[in-house]
């Protein structure tokens, strides 16, 4: 594999919550930037682990978390956020923050705070017209979007040379059709501005969509292919993963579009 710019690479990486009870066993993933990679597997898989050991959130028991040569979780929080965005499955706050101030919280890392960017970051996401109401108030859907355009406002939307990565965990599950629509296309617009992505996903079908590549994991937390998406989303893979029969749709062009779960 040809890479350009900075990867953000797993190498035989182990976790375990507890010493005796891996979560993760051998995985090796290499992220380049400008890409979109779509974590898929199992509940108990191991795949937000995955994100957190990419993310500096957590260190690799054995193995290697590398970005730029240097361990990801021995790099400063600081100096890492602005490299490594991680974007969390579900988000809360203690106090009655208002929308606009949730966002700007992803400027933690710049030196300048630019409120501006948490404005045209709402802006993007649809919620401008939230900006000062309290974010528990907002639903899970609206929430989600929230947190992306936290994420949006953390990245800056800033012409760099410095790569940068997105690791989102499941950033769509509780939005209708539309706005999940709205965001991968979001996500995948970042990616074409040399951003690298990697998304939690259970929907199949935003996988084939979107995804460049995917890493399927197994029940154990082992890495069962990892590749571009036609390659690795097969029925016979899903099968072996799920346990179930799957029927690949495809569309009036003849490009596989979803995966059906059948009774067998």
């Amino acid at each position: 594999m040809v890479l350009f710019g900075v990867p953000l690479v797993l190498q035989h990486a182990f976790f375990g919550y507890e010493p005796t009870r891996p979560v993760l066993r051998g995985v090796s993933v290499i992220l380049a930037p400008g890409k979109v990679v779509a974590i898929i597997g199992p509940n108990g898989a191991g795949k937000s682990t995955l994100l957190k050991l990419l993310a500096g959130l957590r260190r690799v028991q054995t193995g290697e978390a590398l970005f730029n040569d240097s361990e990801i979780a021995a790099i400063p929080a600081r100096e890492r956020a602005k490299r490594l965005v991680y974007l969390p499955q579900h988000s809360s706050v203690a106090f009655d923050y208002t929308v606009k101030e949730v966002v700007a919280m992803g400027r933690f890392s710049h030196a300048e705070h630019a409120p501006e960017a948490a404005e045209s970051s709402l802006r993007t996401v649809g919620l401008l017209e939230r900006a000062d109401e309290p974010f528990h108030i907002l639903s899970a859907g609206q929430q989600q979007r929230v947190n992306l355009a936290r994420a949006l406002a953390q990245l800056g939307f800033r012409k760099t040379t410095e790569e940068c990565y997105l690791l989102a965990d499941e950033p769509v599950s509780a939005m209708d059709p539309h706005h999940a629509l709205a965001s991968m296309l979001l996500l995948r617009e970042l990616a074409s501005r040399g951003i690298g992505v990697a998304i939690v996903l259970h929907d199949l079908s935003l996988a084939l969509r979107f995804a460049d590549q995917v890493v399927l994991l197994d029940s154990g937390g082992c890495v069962h292919s990892y590749g571009a998406t036609s390659e690795v989303l097969t029925p016979a893979a899903l099968r072996a993963i799920f346990q179930v029969e799957f029927e690949q749709l495809s569309d009036a062009r003849g490009t596989p579009a979803a995966f059906v779960p059948t009774a067998g």
